[in-house]
């Protein structure tokens, strides 16, 4: 198959020197709209559950995807838990993860023989006065990974589900950071994270994106989440890329080979095959470490 989605040499060469990309206008309703509706069901199910329960008082059916889990979380912060990709194991999320849009983009950058990475993430970040709504520290990918994926590049493809903006949370870079190489990181209350005293002397540069459009980035790039001041939730996904012959950082979680030029017999796409490796993983590596870091 074509890829029709590839970057251009300028944007390649854009990426290489700063560490990082924003690609507008790349996905449509077609492709973020299977994601949005399993989330709105699982959020529907939970509230629904709530209600009989007693611990909620309204379903807040007439709120916005971006308001109504942040209205429920207010009566109960439970119902925000549990809602990453490996955790609830969904079609829709599962396919996009395949996207032919993000494997063009992977095969710009990572060549054609592309591994999905097993850290990958869909964010529900609250407001900031709600209970985990605080900003995700700055931080590098390969920080949050073991140091088998020291020497190797890893794309990571941020995907805003709602808009991202200044007030609800969007990301801020460190243009050129990539090229400073690994800050220690330290473990702190709001997550994994490189102390205030410890970052470099660049400017941090916000970046407000709109639904459809994408962020890339280098896996040694310094960045973070600002904190969500707005009344809705910032639903993000969090997705990464590598050539299949680099390990994961995550070698007790498992990873998908979507493309290849090499094995195409090999190819790793089978949903529910997907969602065994990870019952799977998650139920085998309980007490595992994800993090290099001491606690």
């Amino acid at each position: 198959m074509c890829s029709l989605m590839k970057l251009t040499d300028s944007q390649i060469t854009e990426f290489h020197e700063k560490g990082f990309l924003v690609v507008e206008g790349l996905f449509t309703n077609d492709d973020l709209n299977p994601v949005i509706k399993e989330y709105s069901d699982i959020i529907d199910h939970r509230a629904q559950r709530l209600l009989a329960d007693g611990k909620i008082k309204s379903l807040q059916e007439k709120e916005t995807f971006e308001r109504r889990l942040a209205s429920l979380a207010k009566e109960d912060p439970e119902i925000a838990s549990n809602l990453d990709i490996m955790q609830t194991r969904k079609r829709g999320a599962f396919n996009f993860l395949k996207n032919p849009k993000i494997l063009d983009l992977s095969e710009s950058l990572v060549g054609p023989e592309i591994l999905c990475n097993p850290i990958q993430h869909i964010r529900a970040i609250l407001p900031h006065n709600q209970s985990a709504g605080h900003p995700i520290p700055w931080h590098q990918d390969t920080g949050v990974s073991w140091p088998e994926v020291d020497p190797y590049f890893m794309l990571t493809i941020w995907v805003p589900i709602v808009d991202a903006t200044l007030d609800n949370g969007c990301l801020e870079v460190m243009p050129e950071s990539h090229k400073l190489g690994l800050f220690p990181h330290k473990r702190t209350p709001q997550g994994l994270g490189i102390p205030c005293d410890d970052l470099p002397d660049i400017k941090p540069l916000p970046l407000p994106v709109t639904t459809g459009s994408a962020i890339l980035f280098n896996n040694y790039t310094l960045h973070h989440a600002r904190a969500n001041k707005s009344h809705g939730v910032r639903w993000s996904l969090d997705l990464r890329y590598h050539d299949a012959y680099q390990p994961t950082g995550r070698p007790f979680y498992p990873s998908f080979l979507f493309r290849s030029k090499i094995r195409p017999d090999a190819l790793q796409t089978d949903y529910e095959t997907w969602c065994q490796r990870w019952e799977f993983s998650l139920e085998h590596s309980k007490g595992a470490d994800h993090f290099r870091w001491p606690k």
